[in-house]
């Protein structure tokens, strides 16, 4: 099944729109294959092991079995130490994290599963100061989580403990006596969720022992699984015939995924893999609405009349069933989150942390690099990622020279015009938002069709007109906005 039509870089298959469900509403994990390592600059197993190869003699292209190989160098040298010695090398090398692997981690996604050595998933949660619970050593299964950690389960083993990795036909052999522990924890994701493969080929010698834990699970109506797979491609030969060889049995291989409950989603190249996944990431949270704003909280009826614009606001939001990220501002961002519980049902009270999105600006300097602002701005690129709608109230603040407009709110527009969030400026509110229209209205930025990101021109000069109610305006924009893309 191919997942983009040519080189055209459009999710059209509605697999990976199902996946986005899952990972929305928490029933989601992902499985990371070497794929993403390669990306990264990391070498092949046939790369890493062509060494070794050439030290017994054989000849590494005709090798397809490069678990084997890596016995057989353990069995001629007495001991796994070659080849650990190869891996730690390779693997102890800090290369750039793909933007793949960061977007993953910028999903809402508790599982994740790997059989690779490195430490680019790590480095990635890193980056993003994300929680994450690493389970190297099965022993580590025991151990209490850190609270709203991910937890990564590098099911081989991880190079910072390179005398336990899965390198050799015993390990393979062994691992129901010497890792066992992991199994039933896949086959419970495998039951319970729908799992995302990225990064695995059909070289890849792990692959078999995932499927098979799937096929012992599953028999006759296995759950909806997902693989983002490369085709192989005239390059990766060296003649035509073994190319035609290998298609055609990869043709043969993703057919054979479905006794597995797996939709093979095929791609030419893992360059591809970023793009993809960064659709995914939209749709992800395009139930997400973020409002956004700012106004002083000591002008008496002007900050009541923005605070109860925000909670109306948050309040339908709620009534929608959809989701509220807010900043933790004392006007906008209070009054949306006080409205949002407001219009909450009760039902919807029982997934509060996975409905409310409240995100703080520290007001002191991060014990980072960065700056203060610098990091503000990090907290904004990542709220306007992580939205699908932008509202935007007001956006003044009070100074030593006066009132003046909100650059802050400004700056959050600019990001979510990047992210291409649907943008909703409330203009009679002021400040940044009426500035905002006024950038809007008339624009190039599209407001027809599944491009569209923001109103029309009719509907933000009334949203502009102080004498109307914005309100139902809004409801009517974002029911037309959730249709189009439902």
């Amino acid at each position: 099944m191919r997942l983009l039509p040519g080189r055209e870089h459009k999710v059209l298959n509605p697999a990976l729109e199902r996946f986005a469900d899952a990972v929305d509403d928490g029933s989601a994990s992902i499985f990371i294959g070497a794929g993403l390592s390669k990306s990264a600059g990391y070498p092949t197993w046939s790369e890493l092991l062509s060494d070794i190869a050439a030290e017994l003699k054989l000849p590494i292209a005709k090798i397809h079995d490069l678990v084997a190989l890596a016995q057989w160098s353990v069995n001629e040298e007495g001991g796994s130490s070659k080849v650990r010695s190869v891996i730690k090398r390779e693997f102890e090398r800090t290369l750039p994290v793909p933007s793949a692997l960061n977007t993953i981690v910028r999903l809402p996604i508790r599982h994740i599963w790997t059989t690779n050595y490195d430490r680019l998933v790590e480095r990635a949660f890193e980056s993003i100061e994300r929680p994450l619970d690493v389970i190297a050593d099965p022993k580590a299964l025991t151990l209490k989580g850190v609270p709203g950690a991910a937890r990564l389960y590098k099911m081989h083993g991880s190079v910072d403990q390179i005398s336990d990795v899965v390198i050799s036909t015993d390990d393979y052999e062994l691992y129901r006596k010497n890792r066992r522990q992991y199994l039933p924890i896949l086959e419970a994701h495998l039951t319970s969720t729908s799992m995302l493969f990225v990064g695995l080929s059909f070289s890849d010698p792990n692959l078999k022992h995932v499927l098979g834990a799937i096929r012992e699970s599953f028999h006759d109506a296995p759950p909806e699984h997902f693989a983002i797979v490369r085709v192989p491609q005239v390059a990766d030969f060296d003649d035509d015939d073994e190319f035609t060889f290998r298609l055609r049995q990869h043709e043969l291989w993703s057919r054979d995924l479905k006794r597995y409950g797996l939709k093979c989603l095929e791609i030419e190249s893992f360059d591809e893999l970023p793009i993809i996944l960064s659709q995914v990431e939209k749709l992800v949270f395009r139930n997400t609405v973020w409002i956004n704003g700012a106004y002083p909280i000591d002008d008496g009826a002007r900050t009541e009349a923005i605070f109860k614009l925000s909670a109306a606001l948050g309040e339908l939001i709620a009534k929608r069933g959809k989701k509220l990220l807010s900043g933790s501002g004392l006007t906008v961002g209070a009054g949306a989150v006080s409205g949002f519980l407001h219009g909450m049902n009760p039902h919807q009270t029982w997934s509060l942390g996975q409905s409310l999105l409240v995100r703080a600006f520290p007001q002191y300097e991060p014990e980072s690099p960065l700056t203060l602002r610098e990091y503000w701005s990090s907290i904004r690129a990542d709220m306007a990622r992580s939205s699908g709608i932008s509202v935007f109230i007001s956006g003044e603040k009070d100074t030593d020279n006066g009132r003046v407009m909100s650059e802050g709110v400004l700056e959050e527009y600019d990001k979510a015009l990047a992210s291409g969030s649907f943008l909703i400026p409330i203009g009679a509110s002021g400040g940044a938002a009426f500035r905002i229209a006024e950038r809007l209205r008339g624009s190039g930025v599209p407001d027809q069709g599944e491009k569209a990101a923001r109103p029309t021109d009719e509907e933000i000069d009334a949203l502009m007109d102080g004498r109307n109610d914005p309100v139902p305006l809004i409801d009517a924009i974002l029911g037309r906005v959730w249709r189009t893309h439902p």
